[in-house]
Order: structure tokens, then C-alpha cells, then sequence
């Protein structure tokens, strides 16, 4: 059964803001070599590290996993350095690190890149990438706002963003990953370009995903197409999360319900997941597999990057939050770094 899309509220002529507090710039710029960014990757195929697994890629393929981190290695590299700057300047406010996040940057929309995806596995991950840099520049935005090279990265971000959500949009009904985790990654993606650029239209393509994905959710709270995940459908779920949570922040901050859209559906996903940490059974018995336990038994500060915008937003409601928030800080790069350092307040 189709779902029956939202219809958004009217921003009229707001601007569209950030969910976090920006930093202003100190008053004198902080010392700083800002080195030669690497040469921009224009092209992009991406190896699925399950390689030739069955229908629910649960098991990580030993030598496809070394393809994809090689693959990927040079763009994390670049998307890791530039969100360290980015999370210094919101921590400082110096100047110069604003700067060089930008020239980094621009440096990329200046060679055009990632705007040839040669695969669908190229296409999530650019998504990925793209959330994790465009939240980068919204951090630094008060201090390079006026730069001309400013105007030319938000371009480059718009295109990459518009080329995704066409990829998504064409490929939905028949791409499980148009419609899983992957579709939350690019309306991130698309609602932090909206805020760069003042584009509602990204802004409602991301806000109507994040529909399709809350409002598909079950009664319990779990999202079907990650049970689908077998024994990794606990950390698809988180994964998931890591996505839909922030999506919500972007659409809140701009007047969108989300939080508690179809029934406060987000909020039974959070604590369908959170409580799945303690106790797997339920998350077991929904997904036909026993879970695959974490590593000293709890998810990584990664995998729990979401709580933080959570707990802002409705502290003390999440299912073993003090125990979770005692792994602070809590970073992940494809959110644009640390979500304690955006989100604390």
C-alpha cells in the first residue's frame, strides 16, 4: 500500500536553519598550516563488503570488506580531516580553521567530485559523505559565509545532492537499498544541503523520506526492511538511527513536525533499538536470528552518535541513556563529527 506523503508546512521566506547552535568566529584568527588537500575523487565504484553473500547480508566477506576500506580509504581520509578542522573551529572558533575547512572544500567542488557514481554501492556512499561534509561546512559557515569560494562549495553540494536524491527517487522500487538506511543517509544529506543553500525543495525530499522510513516503522517500533538484516538487524537498526534522528533535528528546527509524526513512531524505534541493546530477544525474535553480540557487550560511541540529539531533545526519555551517555563524546563522521560537541548544550 502506497504511503500518503505529508504535506509540509509552508517556511514562506524563512531561511532554513541548522538544528545546532553555530559558532560565531573568534575576533582574531588562530595560527594554523592549513595543508594541500588531497586530489578530488571525481568517480566512484564501490565494492558491497558482503560481498556475494545471500539476500540479507549478514556476513562480511573477508576480501571484499579489503576492497571496500581501500576503496574508500582516500575519501574517509578527506571527510575525517576536513570535519576535524570543522569540530576545532566550533570548538574554538578560530578563524583560520574555518578557513582551511573551506579551501579543503572548495579544493573538491573545484575538481568536481564524487559527481560520477558508477554503481548503486557508489551512490549510498556518496550519501554518506555528503551529509558528513555538507554538516561540516554548516559548522563553519558564520566565519566563511562572505567567501567567494563559500557560494561555489554550496553549488557543488546542491548538484551532488539533487543527483542523489534523482538516483534515489529512480531507483526506489526496485533498489531495497533506495528504501533501507540508505534512503535515511541521503535525506540527511539533502536537509543538511537545504540549510547551506535555503533549498526547501531538498528539504521536503528529505523530510518525505524520513517519512517513508518512520511511518513504515512496526507497532513494536522496528523498521521491517532492517529486521531484514538477520543478525545484524540490531546494528542496521542503530544504523538507521544515526540518519533518522538528526533528519528530525533539521526538520523541527525548521518548524516541520517529525518527532512525533505517525504516532510518535521515531520514538518507538529509538526504544525498540535501545532496549534491544540490553536485551536482544525481541529484536531476535523479529528478525528470525540471534543478534551478533558487540564488542565488550555494548555498540560503539559511533554506533550511538543519534543519542545525543535524542537526549537534547528528550533527555531522560531513551532506554539505558545515563549507562549510553557514559560513552561520551559521541562522534561519527557522517554526522560532521562530534554530536557532544554540536549537541551539549
Amino acid at each position: 500500500m502506497a504511503l500518503a506523503i505529508l504535506a509540509l508546512p509552508s517556511l514562506a521566506s524563512a531561511e532554513i536553519i541548522a538544528p545546532f547552535p553555530q559558532r560565531a568566529p573568534s575576533d582574531a584568527a588562530m595560527s594554523l598550516d592549513c595543508t594541500t588537500p588531497p586530489e578530488a575523487i571525481v568517480s566512484l565504484m564501490i565494492t558491497s563488503k558482503y560481498g556475494s553473500d545471500g539476500p540479507q547480508r549478514d556476513t562480511i566477506d573477508p576480501e571484499a570488506n579489503r576492497t571496500f576500506k581501500k576503496q574508500m580509504k582516500p575519501i574517509r581520509a578527506f571527510s575525517q580531516q576536513v570535519i576535524k578542522m570543522a569540530n576545532r573551529y566550533t570548538l574554538r572558533g578560530g578563524i583560520a580553521d574555518a578557513q582551511c575547512t573551506l579551501s579543503w572544500l572548495n579544493a573538491w567542488a573545484q575538481g568536481k567530485a564524487l559527481s560520477q557514481m558508477d554503481n548503486p554501492n557508489a551512490e549510498f556512499e556518496r550519501a554518506q559523505t555528503l551529509a558528513g561534509l555538507s554538516i561540516a561546512l554548516l559548522q563553519v559557515a558564520p566565519a566563511v559565509r562572505n567567501d567567494a569560494r563559500f557560494a561555489i562549495v554550496v553549488r557543488w553540494m546542491t548538484d551532488l545532492a539533487t543527483s542523489t536524491n534523482a538516483f534515489f527517487d529512480a531507483t526506489r522500487d526496485r533498489l531495497k537499498g533506495s528504501r533501507n538506511n540508505h534512503a535515511y543517509w541521503a535525506a540527511l544529506a539533502s536537509a543538511s544541503v537545504a540549510a547551506l543553500a535555503d533549498d526547501k525543495a531538498l528539504l521536503d525530499w528529505s523530510v518525505q523520506t524520513y517519512q517513508r522510513g518512520v511511518c513504515g516503522a512496526t507497532a513494536q517500533g522496528a523498521l521491517p526492511l532492517e529486521l531484514e538484516r538477520g543478525k545484524k538487524a540490531l546494528k542496521y537498526h542503530l544504523f538507521a538511527l544515526n540518519a533518522l534522528v538528526p533528519v528530525a533535528a533539521f526538520a523541527e528546527a525548521n518548524a516541520i513536525p517529525a518527532y512525533d509524526l505517525c504516532d510518535g513512531a521515531l520514538h518507538k524505534i529509538v526504544n525498540f533499538t535501545l532496549k534491544s541493546i540490553g536485551d536482544p530477544a525481541a529484536m531476535a525474535l523479529a528478525a528470525g536470528k540471534t543478534q551478533e553480540p558487540f564488542v565488550n557487550k555494548m555498540p560503539s560511541a559511533q554506533d550511538l552518535a543519534f543519542l545525543e540529539i535524542y537526549h537534547r531533545a528528550f533527555p531522560g526519555a531513551a532506554p539505558m541513556e545515563s549507562e549510553l551517555l557514559k560513552l561520551r563524546p559521541l562522534i561519527a563522521t557522517p554526522l560532521g563529527g562530534s554530536q557532544t560537541l554540536l549537541y551539549r548544550h
